[in-house]
């Protein structure tokens, strides 16, 4: 049986990653309200009855909420963190998505940007879920975000978790994406 791991903030924490993925055994290590910082500590502490076949991350909206955008250092130690406690698992950064409120939309476009260029340099994945949130226009589609403007709705959901199905299928049909 195939093995995953979803780690981030309330974003992954509220959803069953179990239901929707059955076929796999799933750890979901989300913490709601988490910011990187917060990540990187609870790391080294991190222990897993089972070794994964991937790691999905995604943090950095609290950082970003708080008014703090240097989160890119912070996030690459994470990740070589990670490669060296979870030496094996495919390890997955995902962007960071959109939001209603408070944000430049520019801004997470380029922290999205960076860490798809820091994946590409670790030699992880990168996988982008931000874009399927946008519709034609490059408008946010507001129905795949809860009335808060940050959390997300059933169908919100349902998009990220078929674009980690697709990244899934991929990877185990031998195809690179």
């Amino acid at each position: 049986m195939k093995k995953l791991v979803f780690i981030g903030d309330s974003l992954t924490e509220y959803f069953d990653w179990q239901s929707r993925f059955a076929e796999y055994r799933v750890c979901n290590l989300g913490v709601a309200g988490e910011s990187v910082e917060e990540l990187l500590e609870r790391l080294p502490n991190t222990k897993l009855l089972f070794l994964p076949d991937y790691i999905f991350v995604m943090t950095g909206i609290n950082n970003l909420w708080r008014g703090y955008h240097s989160i890119l250092p912070l996030y690459e130690r994470i990740l070589h963190g990670m490669k060296a406690e979870f030496a094996g698992a495919g390890i997955v950064v995902q962007s960071i998505l959109p939001v209603a409120m408070w944000l430049e939309p520019d801004l997470i476009l380029s922290i999205n940007q960076s860490l798809r260029t820091m994946a590409s340099k670790l030699s992880i994945y990168y996988l982008d879920v931000h874009s399927l949130f946008l519709g034609p226009d490059g408008e946010l589609i507001r129905s795949y975000l809860d009335i808060d403007g940050i959390h997300l709705t059933s169908e919100g959901y349902a998009v990220w978790a078929d674009a980690v199905e697709n990244f899934l299928n991929t990877r185990y049909n031998g195809l690179r994406v």
